[in-house]
């Protein structure tokens, strides 16, 4: 029985990571449009920080949001947020593929991973302070 205080999700850390996707959503429509500020061209690797930072912390919200759910491949335990995040990455690289304004880049993709990794990393150590 589901204790009803306790919902798979934290609510708090769900709507913070619900408007934070919707800004990653209107960053990447930017980017399809090629409306993205182009002052941005004027940070060195702005566009490869920008995968790490921005799926980083789209990691550490997720994992925080649906509190350090799991799942199970084999024998082995995933972080259900952060591995929807990595699945988003690859979808947005293979669409970036088939776009005629976008390349498809290993060095964004690891960036991405590195980032994704990382934040979860530091979701998950705060979860375990916490308890």
């Amino acid at each position: 029985m589901t204790d009803q205080r306790d919902p798979w999700f934290d609510q708090q850390w769900a709507i913070a990571f619900c408007l934070y996707l919707l800004i990653l959503v209107v960053i990447t429509v930017a980017a399809y449009l090629r409306i993205l500020p182009t002052q941005l061209d004027a940070i060195p690797a702005y566009d490869t920080l920008g995968h790490f930072f921005l799926l980083g912390i789209a990691s550490y919200l997720s994992h925080l949001a649906l509190r350090g759910r799991t799942f199970f491949i084999g024998r082995y335990s995933l972080p259900l947020g952060p591995t929807l995040i990595g699945a988003i990455v690859i979808v947005d690289e293979t669409l970036q593929g088939l776009s005629p304004y976008r390349t498809v880049s290993m060095t964004d993709v690891a960036a991405s991973f590195s980032g994704i990794l990382l934040f979860y990393r530091l979701a998950r150590a705060q979860t375990i302070l916490k308890h």
